[in-house]
């Protein structure tokens, strides 16, 4: 009897394995897919990713757990920045991007182990697989894809499918409910259903923990600076908002029309249905009205493929959990709402998520001469170029790649012509002293006569210019420019590296 049930377990981890492994792999190739080319990872740094969690980090060390940013702490993103800390700059994106990942394989726990028989069944394994799939194929402008500083919306997925069902979870789950409960606003509105589901089933455990997190998160919020704004008053953009969330952010009459059936399919799908499938709408509903208020002076301005595509996914996610789940109890309703869901999901499953290209690598390579280095990260807003702070303490001489500028107008000055030839980067430092407020830029020109650039904010006054370009093997010749008209810029101490 006993070898009979070792077989058995044996039998159960082979097959869950197995489910990981088709799971990640087509996680994977859906990557790959969505972003082109196999290196998407070394550009996934993202906007916070830098000065809010990278900086923070180097800065406060293990204090930056209790440090909030935008009102909230962040945990798990913090944690993953600690990490980074410990690995060379040039491994900095691949350990964020880990956390991402790590984010969306708890999502993906999650749902598994509320999907019935999921761990041992086929039909079961599929609905995880399929279920998870179309949640991260969701019509969405790819925002919250890769980036540490986004995987919050990814964990708020686990942590509402966890509230819903305290059942499956166990008490060895608490730890982890904790971090999710303490990175972002979710613990505070999921504390309602979690207290209405763990009363409900008399499992006090879930709820207890995203409760106290909720708590120590409003005490945060309540005594961080936040912006107040004023709501729009048109109710036109409101009407827009909501008809924009139903159809999915697509204006083609086709999937608008599969939109709506799928959302009144749904409606009928939740009649009789178990207390904890519902709870997952509520959720849905909660975190989509949270997000329209944190853009309530212009809520129509929002889409899910476009500006705002965050605030869609996790609202999305939960309502394709809940259809999965019916589906898998074979409920005829829930499988007619699938099929028509699959319209808008797959009118978007070719769409490319284009990365801006800040060239990472060679301002990691550069990190080895600057010992003062800010690294500028997507996405480009001008005036703000998103730094990582980069301090070094020992960094190699830079004064044979000392250059003598030749100016050309106020704001061009020619750097150097036919350089760094078989070299993949190259760099323009400069101490420099800016009249107002501009982008500067380097400029090169390729053997075979296209013209290249690369731009930075930099405010005004005396500053250090940094910037780093990729390029091919053939020398090139490179200008630096201020794009600030009627303004001359003053240049010093001018270095070419190349890299």
């Amino acid at each position: 009897m006993e070898s009979v049930g070792q077989h058995g377990v044996k039998g159960r981890f082979r097959f869950d394995l197995l489910i990981w492994l088709v799971f990640i792999g087509l996680t994977s190739l859906g990557l790959i897919h969505r972003y082109g080319f196999h290196d998407f990872i070394v550009q996934s740094l993202w906007a916070e990713d830098g000065p809010i969690f990278f900086n923070g980090a180097q800065t406060y060390g293990v204090g930056s757990f209790v440090t909030p940013y935008a009102g909230y702490l962040h945990v798990y993103a913090r944690f993953f920045a600690l990490v980074a800390g410990i690995f060379p700059l040039i491994a900095v994106p691949y350990v964020y991007f880990s956390g991402w990942l790590c984010a969306v394989l708890l999502a993906f726990w999650a749902f598994k182990r509320v999907v019935p028989d999921s761990n041992a069944g086929i039909a079961g394994a599929a609905t995880a697989v399929v279920g998870m799939g179309m949640m991260l194929s969701q019509p969405h402008g790819g925002e919250t894809f890769l980036t540490l500083t986004n995987a919050q919306w990814w964990l708020a997925i686990a942590l509402a499918l966890i509230c819903c069902h305290p059942s499956r979870f166990g008490a060895r789950t608490l730890p982890l409910v904790a971090v999710m409960s303490l990175t972002g606003p979710f613990s505070i509105l999921y504390a309602p259903v979690a207290a209405f589901v763990g009363w409900r089933e008399k499992q006090w455990r879930i709820a207890s923990v995203v409760l106290a997190g909720a708590a120590i998160q409003v005490f945060f919020l309540l005594t961080s600076p936040r912006a107040v704004g004023h709501a729009d008053g048109d109710l036109h953009h409101w009407t827009a908002a909501l008809l924009t969330f139903l159809k999915f952010g697509i204006q083609k009459p086709a999937v608008g029309i599969a939109g709506m059936a799928f959302w009144v399919l749904l409606l009928l799908s939740l009649y009789k249905t178990s207390v904890n499938r519902l709870m997952l709408i509520v959720c849905a509903v909660v975190v989509y009205a949270a997000g329209l208020y944190s853009i309530k002076n212009m809520p129509s301005v929002i889409s899910p493929i476009g500006n705002g595509s965050r605030y869609f996914v996790v609202p999305y996610a939960l309502v394709i959990a809940c259809v999965a789940l019916q589906v898998q109890q074979k409920k005829w309703i829930a499988i007619l709402a699938a099929i028509f869901l699959v319209v808008p999901v797959a009118s978007q499953i070719n769409k490319r998520f284009p990365q801006e290209d800040r060239y990472y690598e060679q301002y990691a390579a550069l990190s080895k001469y600057e010992p003062n280095l800010t690294i500028p990260l997507p996405p480009v807003i001008p005036g703000n170029d998103w730094p990582m702070d980069i301090r070094n303490r020992q960094v190699r001489d830079a004064s044979n790649h000392s250059v003598l500028p030749a100016r050309v107008d106020q704001r061009t000055f020619r750097v150097a012509a036919n350089v760094c030839g078989g070299a993949k980067g190259a760099a323009v430092v400069a101490d420099a002293v800016l009249p107002v407020p501009g982008e500067v830029a380097v400029e090169w020109v390729s053997a075979g006569g296209q013209n290249h650039s690369a731009r930075r904010s930099y405010p005004a006054g005396s500053d250090r210019i940094q910037l780093a370009f990729a390029k091919e093997d053939e020398p090139v010749q490179v200008m630096l420019t201020y794009s600030a008209a009627g303004a001359a810029m003053e240049v010093s101490n001018v270095k070419l590296i190349c890299l």
